[in-house]
């Protein structure tokens, strides 16, 4: 469940974190995208929840936007309610990841976010709320994983390149788990990144991406594109079951 506060920002937002004065104390929240102008005494709106990690529970919080400190919630305790949201490193593969969710999704309504969007949370929350089952992110880094999971979404990395170095850096900032669809059409390179270590945080899934590709029409083999495909693959299942378990609970 996600807690909304709301404040004054109490300094600067140009860090990795901001301060924010409340009615009941002074709470210290993580940035994820630019400020957007805003300075010392705006009325924001953090988002705060409690994450799992692995057999440990972290409390995070988030920093939103600017927000009147009289307004109503952005979005409801769920916040982005499970929604997928696609970490797109590269631009240049993102019409690959859509034709995977066209495949897999079965009609999944799909919104595009930059990174760089001032507000991001709010504009992430913003496009759930308008009927999106899945967001694509470009432009994203590691950091956003984080930022995805304490809105309550799941967050799906489409990698950019096997190379354990750039992956490595890649994930430099993110402490909660993501999703991390494998392609089976490149076993080495899944097993190169299977050898990282890095299923102690996240979960790996191996995704075969060839439908992606079927829906596409391109025959391209290298890891960028099928770690798209692979990524919308697994969304577009993901949006599908999240519709499905939706509809168990409409009248």
């Amino acid at each position: 469940m996600i807690a909304y506060i709301r404040g004054w920002l109490d300094g600067s937002a140009d860090g990795s974190e901001a301060p924010i004065r409340t009615h009941e104390g002074r709470v210290v929240a993580r940035t994820f995208s630019p400020p957007g102008g805003l300075v010392r005494n705006d009325e924001v709106v953090a988002a705060s929840a409690t994450i799992a990690v692995g057999v440990l529970d972290r409390d995070e919080t988030a920093l939103l936007g600017p927000w009147p400190v009289d307004g109503s919630h952005p979005a409801g305790p769920l916040g982005l309610a499970s929604t997928p949201v696609i970490l797109m490193p590269d631009a240049a593969t993102i019409d690959i990841a859509l034709a995977a969710v066209a495949r897999a999704g079965r009609g999944s309504a799909v919104a595009r976010v930059d990174a760089s969007t001032s507000g991001l949370g709010l504009a992430l929350l913003a496009a759930a709320d308008a009927g999106a089952d899945i967001l694509v992110m470009s432009g994203a880094m590691g950091l956003h994983i984080d930022l995805v999971r304490i809105l309550g979404g799941r967050a799906v990395v489409a990698l950019a390149s096997p190379d354990p170095v750039a992956i490595v850096s890649w994930f430099q900032g993110a402490e909660l788990g993501a999703d991390l669809p494998l392609p089976t059409a490149n076993p080495q390179g899944s097993a190169d990144i299977a050898a990282l270590g890095l299923e102690s945080v996240h979960q790996l899934v191996q995704v075969d991406p060839t439908p992606a590709l079927d829906e596409a029409g391109v025959r391209v083999t290298s890891f960028g594109v099928l770690s798209a495909a692979a990524a919308g693959i697994l969304a577009g299942r993901i949006a599908a079951g999240n519709r499905r378990w939706r509809a168990t609970f409409e009248p």
